[in-house]
């Protein structure tokens, strides 16, 4: 059974900061940038990665993981109703196990609620407790940003930004807090952006200050969506799984990327898991959020994004990598997914 950590308090407290430090000092070596970066390097008996905390004079901490835990990884939280944060899994998956008051209004268990690869999870603007977990060995790639509701209002007001939305009712904001609301996927963008950007430069803080203004812009978008109408609230629920199928299912996005020059067939697909086209479909979709297709495609660009930023590979090769018969496919898929093309990206982002 691993050990597991607790963090307590509302980010920048004296208690935050102080269980935070104690944290980090127990699994990772420590060591600090030029532009007040911090990296936590995880110790070889714990795992492989680092945890990288960047404050900004916003007042906010942008966090970004990129870790895999030996022998599996839990941490148990108690933050307060003014704690904020705002997380988006790029790959991977945390898993998150509520507390026994709050699993009594929340659908779902430490096997099933969480953050997977493309998920955005909002915080509720109530008290939260419980453990986030990580399977052993299994790569954990996001980004957070971390600071209070009160301090992210009186941000907005210096920005001239209206009012914060209200975050709706329970059950919309609890789904939120567990990853599992689409309302929040247009954050991913922006948040994505500063998880690629390795690069140091002059620049580094106001691109990340950048990226975090557009990623509270799409939140507030987020926030006004309407609740669901009855209708909707009444179709079918996703399809309930079985622990073979999603064995299976998480086998499917490396069978992908494995065979990404000669994609197989959702028909192939189906029958390497020993499951029928419709219920791989529907089961995929449930545990990832995305189709089949959509999801080998964000997964084949957001490669090719972090190759055109940490290589010097020519564009085509880039391209060829990621799965893409021709230079002009890749070009046209980067271009539509990420708005410029992929030499303007890499010479934005170097």
């Amino acid at each position: 059974m691993s050990r597991v950590h607790q963090l307590i308090g509302a980010a920048g407290s004296t208690a935050s900061d102080a269980t935070y430090a104690a944290y980090y000092a127990s699994i990772a070596q420590t060591d600090e940038g030029g532009d007040g970066t911090v990296r936590h390097r995880l110790r070889p008996e714990v795992g492989d990665g680092t945890i990288e905390v960047t404050p900004l004079r916003s007042g906010f901490h942008i966090v970004r993981y990129d870790v895999a835990f030996t022998g599996g990884h839990q941490v148990g939280y108690a933050f307060p109703d003014d704690h904020f944060e705002l997380e988006h899994c790029v790959d991977g998956r945390m898993y998150i196990s509520p507390s026994e008051a709050e699993a009594a209004t929340v659908t779902g268990d430490l096997h099933t609620g969480g953050l997977y690869a493309g998920s955005v999870a909002l915080s509720p603007r109530c008290a939260t407790a419980g453990v986030v977990a990580h399977a052993d060995g299994e790569r954990y790639r996001a980004v957070s940003i971390t600071g209070t509701w009160t301090g992210l209002e009186s941000y907005l007001r210096g920005l001239g930004a209206d009012a914060l939305p209200a975050i709706g009712p329970e059950n919309i904001a609890r789904e939120r807090y567990l990853g599992r609301s689409p309302a929040l996927l247009p954050v991913a963008g922006p948040l994505e952006e500063i998880f690629l950007h390795r690069r140091s430069s002059p620049g580094r803080l106001l691109f990340m200050q950048s990226r975090l203004v557009a990623a509270l812009a799409a939140l507030i978008d987020g926030l006004t969506v309407p609740p669901p109408t009855a209708d909707a609230r009444h179709r079918a629920p996703a399809p309930a799984l079985d622990e073979h199928e999603v064995a299976a299912l998480r086998r499917v996005p490396e069978l992908l990327w494995q065979q990404r020059h000669t994609p197989p067939t959702l028909a192939g697909l189906a029958r390497a898991s020993s499951m029928s086209v419709r219920r791989l479909t529907t089961g995929f979709r449930a545990l990832y959020g995305a189709s089949v297709g959509e999801y080998h495609r964000r997964r084949c660009l957001d490669r090719a994004a972090a190759l055109l930023v940490e290589t010097d590979w020519p564009v085509a090769r880039i391209g060829h990598e990621v799965g893409y018969a021709s230079p002009s496919n890749f070009g046209y898929a980067f271009r539509r997914d990420r708005g410029t093309t992929p030499a303007r990206f890499r010479q934005a982002h170097s």
